[in-house]
Parts: structure tokens; sequence; C-alpha cells
């Protein structure tokens, strides 16, 4: 039984150290740094930066408009990935199969590819360009507005929506399904009573995959509307242009810290939906 114990652990132990090496390490540095400041004379305990992340305005509404965009995609990522994952699991499996590995190849892409792709789309003489200008938008592009940022958003996380909804419904138990139509409920009351409420796992997993990386990008709204400054592009500003005498900038480890942790409260408030912890994950 000892040695059983010991060989799993061995068996374990390159996880162990890819986690310590690339998470518990970088997250223990981001938390140095945001409270220490390493000068020539030594390294001394400060709140000025943490204080400057919570108390300054203008990181305040950057931090404010990060959040907006990403509730405004995962709710459009939702609205739109839920009746497609819900076909889904209603078409044979041989189509079924397709689309799943259609929605999948985007994500095989690289990720600047799929954006750069997407600025084509909707740029100044673009494919779409036209269309824009027959609908009345000022110089046939989106790119330069708050709608780009979404529009991007949306087409790069909707598969991460769409596949944990899919999973959850495809492991639906359709016997309560039928159970509920012999009790006489109509197609609507059966979606509302059986079907909705268990997908919430899906959809819990689903909000939580797209909601961390769009409130966190900064390539998504550099390149679709880099009049505006996101907290993802702020961290990285700060990081590249204020260096300190260890290379690390304190107000940009500061500010990582604090959007990690608001990270974690709203996905902690999210996952409240999602009690059993069976959220639905990739197939």
């Amino acid at each position: 039984m000892f040695w059983n114990k010991v060989s799993k652990a061995l068996k374990a132990t390159p996880l162990y150290v890819w986690v310590i090496m690339f998470t518990v390490l970088p997250l223990l540095m981001i938390c140095f740094y945001a409270f220490f400041e390493v000068k020539l004379t030594g390294i001394e305990f400060t709140l000025d930066y943490f204080k400057a992340a919570v108390t300054n305005l203008d990181y305040i509404k950057t931090m404010g408009l990060s959040f907006r965009h990403a509730a405004i995609s995962t709710v459009v990522c939702l609205l739109v990935g839920y009746p497609v994952a819900y076909i889904l699991t209603g078409v044979s499996e041989r189509i079924r199969g397709l689309a799943v590995v259609i929605f999948l190849l985007p994500m095989w892409m690289n990720f600047l590819i799929r954006t750069y792709a997407m600025r084509a789309l909707i740029e100044k003489g673009g494919i779409l360009s036209g269309v824009f200008e027959l609908i009345g938008i000022e110089n046939g592009t989106l790119i330069g507005t708050d709608a780009a940022i979404v529009i991007g958003m949306v087409y790069n996380f909707l598969p991460f929506m769409i596949l944990p909804i899919y999973n959850s419904l495809n492991k639906l138990d359709h016997r309560l399904v039928e159970a509920a139509q012999d009790l006489g409920a109509n197609a609507f009351t059966v979606f509302r009573k059986v079907t909705l409420p268990l997908s919430v796992p899906g959809i819990v997993s689903g909000i939580t995959m797209v909601f961390m990386p769009a409130v966190t990008t900064f390539v998504i709204p550099q390149m679709l509307n880099n009049k505006v400054m996101t907290i993802g592009s702020l961290i990285e500003y700060k990081f590249k242009q204020e260096v300190s005498a260890s290379a690390v900038s304190g107000t940009g480890a500061a500010l990582s810290m604090v959007l990690m942790v608001l990270v974690i409260i709203s996905m902690t408030l999210v996952n409240k939906f999602d009690k059993d912890g069976e959220g639905g994950g990739f197939i």
C-alpha cells in the first residue's frame, strides 16, 4: 500500500513541478511585487502600488470598461451558443460530429490569426464594408468602436460557450423529458422545467470559460479598437513602460492582483448556480 502511494506520487511529480513553476511561482511573484519595492538599498514594504490600483479613478474606469465588455460578450455568447448547442443535440449523430469539428477548427488556429481575420472582415474596405455603409455605419467600418471589441470576443470565445452546453445537453436523461411530456407538458414547459435547469452546469462552465479570458484579454482591444484602454492593455503597458530596478512594475503587479481577486469573486458568484459541481466541459 505504501509503495503504491509512493508510485502514484512519483508519477504525478511532473504535474506538480509544472504547476509550481508556471502557476504558483508567477502568482507569488505578482503578490511580492505588488507589496514590496526592490531598490538599490534593499527591499521595502509598500502599500502605494495597491492603494493606487484600488483608488485611482482612471484605473477603476478602465477595469469597469473591461468588465462591461466581458459581460456583454458573455451574454451574447450565451444567447447564440445555447440555441446552437440545443440544435446540435437534436440532429443525427453524423451531422452532429461534423458540426462539433467545425466549431473546434477555429480553436486550432492561432489566436492572432483569428483576430486578424475578424479585422479583415469589419475594417474599411473589408468584405463587410459595403454592408456597413448601407445600414448607415460611418466610414463603413466598425474598427475603433466598442462593438468591434465585443464582436472580436464573441468570435474568438463562442466555441468555449457552445461546447460545455452541448456536452451538458448531450448527457441529459431523455427519460425525464418523456416523463414530462407524458404528464401533459408542452414543448416550452418541458424546456423551462426540465431541459434548462438540467443544463445549468454547462451554462455555468461556458460563462466561466468565456468571461475569464474576455475580461483579461488585451490583444483583441488593441487590434480592433486601440482608442480605449482595457485592464489587460493597461497591465501590459505598466509592465512594459514602468519598470523599477527589478524590471517589474509594482503598479502592474498590483493591478493584476486586484483583477485576479475580482475575477475569482465573479466566478464564485456564478458557480453558486452549479451547486453540485457538475459543470460541463469539453467533449
